[in-house]
């Protein structure tokens, strides 16, 4: 660790010290603002370990302190981000242009010039690892009572070691994630990123958590090793791949990027982890929950203070982005019928057959995954049954009312 490092880890520990203090003096209120400050203070200068350490003991001594949970919480996730990076660019991840992408692909990593080969097995651990991290950060916001706090936050000075050299660059910030995973530039972004988090957010954060396990479930519920063979060279080029290996050294383009997205999709995925797609289910239906739950608590707000997710009466803070009361109504529609869906109670469509098939029997009775066959009908046909279908016209009316920005509107709500 750089010598500055240190320093910065004896500085946040004596802070630990003096929020202590100050609780003991100055009863509650006074600590909770105390270490809210202590949580933004570790997360500015990047120390996640000390600050993790002292969240956790503040906790220790007063178990319902709202600022420290949610600092805690908002530690944690940053260090799942920050492990998983760190072993992205440890294998060298390079983002190829005009290609599919793995959500986890999407995080920003600088060039490694001399990355660790990748295996299946390691890059399988990475996913592994990163959904426990996010799993522990989940199972925090749900031990969160529903007292009110505010955690003043601004994301743009939010800091996290990419690379792991102990050091921190400008881009090695929350505020290159939210460019690169919501695809939102800076333009559109205020100025000032301080949003002053409240009970509501940590519904919104503990969401999104949900939403990352249900993919990272869904990947790890299946045997993938062939289409890593075949395809992640496109994502860590200097792989030592048979495949990579035999390739024409004139590198990738368009043409190729596109076989390679045909032969990641290609290769049939036998079933490794039955148990994996029905917890998958279980999270998605547990995001739509905790949409709700945000809504609601969002909707009830009657303050006006740096809003992360505005209720129309509050003041929005990206350009261009508005909610509204028709929005707020279009996105509880979306969430029932997900809900629905997610539960087989409304059917899937598929463009071959009179039935729809059932979502919930997919997640909870798996079978090997092959995309061609379900896009062709052979993989839907176990599922098919008579009942209500959802139509396309639903989704249009609904997404209409977010006048073409559907995508990003879904990123923001969660």
């Amino acid at each position: 660790m750089k010598r500055g490092a240190g320093i910065r880890g004896l500085s946040m520990g004596m802070s630990l010290a003096a929020a202590i203090g100050l609780a003991a003096m100055t009863g509650p209120a006074r600590a909770d603002e105390a270490a809210a400050k202590l949580a933004a203070d570790h997360l500015y200068a990047g120390t996640l370990a000390e600050g993790d350490t002292a969240l956790t003991a503040i906790l220790a001594m007063d178990p319902q302190n709202g600022e420290a949970k949610i600092g805690l919480a908002t530690v944690k996730f940053v260090r799942a981000i920050e492990k998983l990076s760190q072993g992205l660019y440890r294998y060298g991840l390079q983002q190829p242009r005009n290609s599919f992408m793995l959500p986890v692909l999407r995080l920003p990593v600088p060039v490694n010039p001399n990355p660790e080969p990748i295996t299946y097995e390691a890059f399988r651990g990475l996913l592994s690892d990163f959904a426990a991290d996010i799993g522990a950060t989940e199972k925090l916001l749900g031990e969160m009572g529903p007292e009110e706090f505010k955690f003043p936050l601004d994301l743009a000075r939010v800091r996290y070691d990419i690379n792991g050299d102990g050091g921190f660059d400008p881009e090695e910030s929350m505020l290159g994630v939210l460019t690169h995973v919501t695809g939102v530039g800076r333009d559109r972004m205020p100025a000032d990123l301080t949003f002053a988090f409240d009970r509501a957010d940590a519904y919104w954060l503990q969401g999104y958590c949900n939403v990352i396990l249900g993919v990272d479930d869904f990947f790890l519920a299946y045997d993938w090793h062939e289409s890593f063979e075949y395809t992640f060279h496109l994502f860590f080029p200097k792989s030592d791949l048979p495949f990579t290996r035999a390739l024409d050294a004139a590198g990738p383009d368009d043409f190729t990027n596109i076989a390679d997205l045909i032969s990641f999709l290609h290769v049939r995925w036998p079933l490794a982890d039955a148990k994996r797609m029905s917890d998958s289910r279980a999270a998605f239906k547990k995001a739509v929950t905790l949409s709700r739950k945000d809504w609601d608590a969002i909707e009830a707000e009657t303050d006006n203070d740096r809003e992360w997710l505005p209720n129309p009466k509050q003041t929005g803070r990206f350009a261009g982005f508005t909610v509204t009361e028709d929005r707020i109504k279009a996105w509880r529609a979306v969430l029932d019928q997900v809900d629905l869906m997610l539960d087989g109670k409304k059917l899937v469509p598929h463009w071959r057959f009179r039935q729809g098939f059932n979502l919930a029997k997919v997640f909870e009775e798996p079978r090997p995954f092959d995309i061609v066959l379900w896009v062709t009908g052979p993989a839907a046909l176990p599922y098919l049954q008579d009942g209500p279908i959802g139509t396309s016209q639903d989704w249009n009316g609904l997404a209409e009312v977010f006048e073409g920005s559907f995508g990003i509107y879904m990123a923001w709500f969660n």
